[in-house]
């Protein structure tokens, strides 16, 4: 069967031909029912979307593109003629407006879900440059291939130990004399005395029994022979190389200690024949365990406090016999730890030394209101004579009434 230049054109497709083909078995009696195929619901187009075009750009391809419903029963409808051999047939479905929605809203959240991980992505970005930003300054202040051994430590705080606290020694106050400085470092260094307190005293009013302007020293020996051993070489110390006499209550001297000590002795072998034991209150009777050293070394010279104009003038208002001793007294007061935790003289010349100041300056405070008030008095009093002057000045005296005697008699009527 020849067929024509039209019909030839036309079953140049695959489609077109079995189209052809049917018509011509159907004329001839045939049956032209061809095998049906099982279809899908829905036919994809074998091109693809490109991911960015826009949701508006899908919307105008679907409602431009004609909605054609193929029929199994009308073969006309079933297949069409293509232009030429190297176009693929693309087989289009039916979308409903519901499910045009369903994938504009589909768009819309796989675009917010896009939006959301690229600003998550970006904010995660920005957090890794902060970090590293962190971590380059702190490498930068100390690298990290630097050794732990080779890293530079900061310097701890000095802390000051138990024993150079033991061994300090006090600060000299306002004013000292001269002899102050080398004793501090003779008790300190040479007689190894700890916990030195110096004491300021010379305000002290009353003065003390020791004497006035006074400093006292105080410190603490190991045992009772450093106390003995220690209170003696200051002793001779002081009369060496400062001609001084001290004088030392509580010191047991070298032959003093031995002959106390062999009576002691003695008197132990009379008291064991009779049972009886000695303790530590019999040796404080015997006096051979003191705890207690007290060294008045004297008056020196200098460490005198400068006097107010209101001393001076106080002073100069005394009327007595004698002379007027100057200087400043200076006493050690050697103790054991035990000895001087029990008597504690710092709180008690501390005490006195505070009441001492209070009293001054409450008196202090009564004559400078005294004073005030007198000034007062003075000025008012000044004030009032100067008025009464001026209103004597401006007085007229009259001269005086002679009465005739009619007029002293009915004055007395």
């Amino acid at each position: 069967m020849a067929l024509t230049t039209r019909s030839a054109t036309t079953a140049a497709c695959s489609s077109c031909r079995q189209w052809v083909l049917r018509s011509f078995i159907a004329s001839i009696g045939g049956t032209g029912a061809a095998p049906r195929h099982q279809r899908r619901t829905f036919a994809v187009s074998t091109t693809r979307w490109r991911e960015e075009h826009a949701l508006n750009d899908i919307n105008t391809r679907f409602s431009s593109t004609p909605r054609v419903r193929l029929n199994d029963n009308d073969p006309t409808q079933r297949s069409t003629p293509a232009k030429s051999k190297g176009h693929e047939q693309v087989e289009e479905y039916e979308v409903t407006g519901e499910q045009l929605l369903e994938m504009q809203e589909l768009e819309e959240a796989i675009a917010n879900e896009q939006s959301q991980a690229k600003a998550q992505r970006r904010a995660e970005r920005a957090a890794k440059k902060n970090s590293e930003d962190v971590e380059g300054s702190a490498a930068t202040e100390q690298p990290e291939h630097v050794p732990w051994y080779l890293q530079v430590q900061s310097p701890l705080p000095p802390t000051e130990s138990s024993v150079s606290a033991r061994q300090r020694m006090p600060d000299l106050p306002s004013h000292p004399p001269s002899l102050l400085e080398p004793l501090l470092k003779q008790v300190s260094v040479d007689l190894g005395m700890d916990d030195l307190t110096l004491l300021d005293l010379r305000q002290l009013d009353p003065p003390p029994a020791l004497g006035a302007n006074l400093f006292m020293l105080i410190g603490t020996a190991r045992s009772e022979k450093h106390l003995h051993v220690s209170a003696d070489k200051l002793c001779r110390w002081l009369r060496s190389n400062h001609n001084l006499t001290p004088f030392a209550d509580g010191l047991l001297g070298r032959q003093e200690l031995k002959v106390k000590l062999r009576r002691r002795a003695k008197r132990a072998r009379l008291m064991s024949a009779v049972g009886a034991k000695g303790t530590n209150d019999t040796e404080l009777e015997e006096g051979i365990r003191t705890g207690w050293v007290c060294v008045n070394i004297g008056r020196i010279e200098g460490g005198e406090l400068p006097k107010t104009e209101a001393e001076i003038e106080a002073e100069s208002k005394i009327v007595g016999f004698g002379t007027r001793t100057i200087g400043c007294h200076v006493v050690v007061q050697l103790m054991t730890e035990e000895k001087r935790g029990e008597l504690d003289l710092e709180k008690l010349w501390t005490g006195m030394l505070n009441r001492s100041r209070k009293a001054k300056e409450e008196l202090f405070r009564k004559e400078e209101e005294e004073a005030a008030i007198a000034e007062e008095a003075q000025t008012t009093q000044n004030h009032e004579d100067a008025e009464r002057k001026a209103v004597g000045d401006t007085v007229l005296f009259s001269p005086p009434h002679v009465g005739t005697r009619e007029t002293h008699q009915e004055a007395r009527t």
